[in-house]
């Protein structure tokens, strides 16, 4: 073998090893994907907020056992010293999507 292709087949490895390492910390750097729970057990809730109007928030709590969603708002008083909750907002899940989800 010449030189020439002796330096050839060096270059051609550092350029490989430096790729491998340059992917290596791009995907460590990587944030992870977020991913859904597939699994539920007895006595799971699903808790998602929200706008519900221009200035107000709400909470949806939905009972995964009891197929029943549940939406709340906040309701602040003059002189309260906690924010108290109002049930704005009741349904049944297999009343509105069928029986058992099927």
């Amino acid at each position: 073998m010449k030189l020439k292709d002796l330096i050839l087949i060096a270059l051609l490895c550092a350029n490989i090893t430096l790729a491998a390492v340059a992917i290596t910390a791009y995907v460590a750097k990587a944030e992870p994907q977020a991913m859904a729970a597939t699994a539920t057990h007895a006595g799971d809730y699903v808790m998602v907020t929200g706008g519900v109007t221009g200035n107000h928030e709400g909470v949806l709590i939905i009972d995964v056992v009891a197929k029943q969603a549940n939406l709340y708002i906040p309701k602040i008083a003059a002189g309260q010293g906690g924010v108290a909750w109002t049930l704005t907002s009741s349904r049944s899940l297999t009343a509105d999507f069928g029986a058992g989800g099927r």
